[in-house]
């Protein structure tokens, strides 16, 4: 996989549910995919603490795609969103990279608190919340035996959507 973070708009991921894969992922990447809790949490276990968050880029977009437009509710084309792309980092390596889209809209209940994390990871910030909902995972290959794993939260009643994409170093070793 390349260095750069993959976007959640990738037309070339075909997300998937479990039941839909055509192939499945070794169980060494499904422990990782199908993890109910936070990876943040899970991550941190793994590095011994040794954990940290390089954010690669933030900042406003549109979505073009219908179909990933649509998973957040009826908004038009002109609808913003907040992308936030940052890697993973356990024991000084590269573990994780992930790819976060708000609507704006998302944004003016206290989820906008998201805009103020900077470099403080963003399922420690989900997970602090009872309330918060997760819909299913959608699974997709990515190369070389990569997976990544997307899922639609609901916070405040609010959508916001997380890709995660798992690094062979996650695995190895």
């Amino acid at each position: 996989m390349k260095s750069e973070v993959p976007s959640l708009s990738n037309p070339e991921l075909l997300w998937r549910s479990w039941a839909e894969l055509e192939s499945k992922p070794d169980s060494i990447w499904s422990d990782w995919l199908l993890a109910p809790g936070s990876l943040t949490q899970l991550l941190k276990e793994k590095s011994e603490n040794q954990f940290e968050v390089l954010v690669t880029s933030e900042e406003w977009t549109s979505i073009s795609s219908t179909g990933l437009r649509g998973l957040f509710g009826p908004l038009d084309g002109s609808h913003r969103f907040w992308s936030r792309k940052v890697i993973l980092r356990g024991k000084g390596e590269d573990w994780v990279m992930a790819h976060t889209l708000v609507p704006e809209h998302s944004l003016l209940s206290p989820l906008g608190n998201i805009l103020k994390l900077n470099n403080q990871p963003l399922g420690e910030y989900l997970f602090s919340h009872p309330q918060l909902l997760r819909l299913s995972f959608e699974l997709s290959a990515v190369a070389d035996d990569c997976w990544g794993r997307r899922s639609l939260f609901f916070l405040h009643g609010k959508p916001i959507m997380v890709a995660e994409f798992f690094l062979p170093q996650l695995v190895q070793g």
